[in-house]
């Protein structure tokens, strides 16, 4: 049976973005870009400002981690296209302290009641990422 619940939250996270980059698009110079990626990084279409990287983790082909290329003065959302069956993981840098989240990865949500140990493996689920300039939103909210 479908849990309507995870249908509902899904598509109320992605209506929430939806609304809140329509709103970042209004304001003059936030220059918002986008681009549609399959699950392994391919790009389906969209701006060639937004590119992708895999990080393929070692010895282990079911794990591999994203990153967005660094775009001079943007910043970076992404959006799996099935937003109720995935749930995102942050990177940890060997040698860092603390977890990046430049870096991240899908997989499926845990069953309950189902025991459960080791590693997830990744989720195959196409995704968005969209860039924009956050100094637009800082002039235009400083200015009222």
């Amino acid at each position: 049976m479908i849990d309507i619940s995870s249908i509902s939250g899904g598509l109320s996270v992605a209506k929430s973005v939806y609304q809140a980059l329509e709103f970042i698009r209004g304001i003059a110079g936030a220059s918002v870009v986008a681009a549609y990626f399959r699950y392994d990084g391919t790009r389906v279409e969209g701006s060639d400002k937004v590119e992708t990287e895999i990080h393929r983790a070692e010895n282990n082909e079911t794990e591999w981690w994203y990153s967005v290329k660094p775009l001079e003065d943007y910043v970076f959302v992404r959006v799996p296209v099935v937003e109720s069956c995935a749930h995102e993981l942050i990177g940890h840098v060997v040698g860092e302290p603390i977890p990046d989240a430049k870096y991240w990865r899908w997989v499926a949500p845990v069953l309950p009641g189902r025991l459960y140990g080791g590693e997830a493996v990744n989720l195959k689920v196409d995704f968005l990422v969209f860039g924009y300039k956050p100094k637009a939103l800082i002039k235009h909210f400083a200015s009222k």
